[in-house]
């Protein structure tokens, strides 16, 4: 059995002592460095998760506003190039329209000269034929030329 007697008391209240002295020297301080420790690591994990929401934030905003300039600066491209397209076409039918104008009036011309050519080449036959027929006729009188 177990007994109790006084040296079981004394080493009862030495151990009671010695814990308490324990407690007030050692655990209390490094206890305390645990929990300042702790909070510390606890306030900078909440930082940083903190921060890396705003950074994802930051990020999704930065991307939607690059996808707005983008799509705006495309819609500014396709603009110019349809205008580009739109002069360009104006300026080819100008060109068409032009040329058309030309070959016309060059037609016009040539039809002219033609008529001229033919009108001069019948007067000539003509005249020459009629000199011909007269000459034959009357003999080998020349007519004069006008």
């Amino acid at each position: 059995m177990v007994e109790f007697n006084a040296t079981f008391l004394i080493a009862l209240l030495s151990f009671a002592l010695f814990i308490i002295i324990m407690n007030a020297i050692f655990y209390k301080p490094v206890l305390s460095i645990i929990r300042k420790r702790e909070n510390y690591i606890n306030s900078n994990y909440d930082t940083a998760h903190e921060l890396t929401q705003k950074t994802r934030e930051n990020e999704n905003i930065r991307c939607e506003k690059m996808e707005q300039t983008q799509r705006k600066c495309r819609k500014e491209i396709q603009n110019i190039v349809n205008l580009a397209h739109e002069e360009s076409n104006k300026k080819t039918q100008a060109a068409r329209e032009k040329s058309k104008a030309e070959i016309l009036s060059g037609k016009d011309k040539l039809y002219e000269q033609k008529q001229q050519l033919e009108e001069a080449i019948n007067n000539t036959v003509v005249n020459d034929l009629a000199s011909s027929i007269s000459s034959k006729i009357l003999g080998e009188v020349p007519l004069k030329k006008n």
